[in-house]
């Protein structure tokens, strides 16, 4: 009976939910899905960097883009000049560096992240309808201190 309770609360049942997880999370159907459901027309790239944008209290450089989303500058250029385009993001000079520019979402954009919130906020709570508040409120719990803790192992693996 031991080796029972080992199997679902050990290290390996952990890795194989995690991953199931992730599988699932990275699916384009799910993307798709969220974004048809919010009304709005946007890649996975452009889903991925509005969100960097929103957090941010002021605006960033490309470069600083790039950074938090972990790719190479040119490609986040890219996909910031379709943003542009799509009027979600506009840029503004840099008084630091007259060669620069910064980057903030458009009221379009802040519309675009509230729209694709309420969106997964919607598909969480069909996810979640079966269980408790109680069993949601752990789930929440778990995962905030699952979170933090691989920010802070990832943290440590920058120079």
């Amino acid at each position: 009976m031991a080796q029972a309770h080992d199997e679902v609360h050990g290290d390996a049942a952990i890795e194989s939910a995690l991953q199931s997880l992730v599988r699932e999370l990275r699916q384009a159907r799910l993307h798709e899905f969220l974004l048809v459901r919010a009304r709005i027309d946007l890649d996975r790239a452009g889903a991925a960097v509005l969100p960097v944008l929103n957090e941010q209290s002021a605006s960033l450089r490309v470069s600083e883009l790039a950074e938090r989303l972990h790719v190479d500058t040119p490609a986040v250029s890219r996909k910031v000049r379709q943003l542009e385009r799509a009027g979600l993001v506009g840029r503004s000079g840099d008084q630091a560096d007259r060669r620069a520019s910064r980057l903030e979402l458009t009221d379009s954009g802040r519309a675009a992240i509230d729209a694709t919130l309420r969106a997964r906020r919607d598909w969480l709570a069909e996810v979640l309808g079966e269980w408790s508040a109680d069993e949601q409120a752990a789930l929440a719990l778990a995962l905030r201190r699952f979170a933090d803790g691989v920010d802070r192992y990832v943290a440590r693996l920058d120079p």
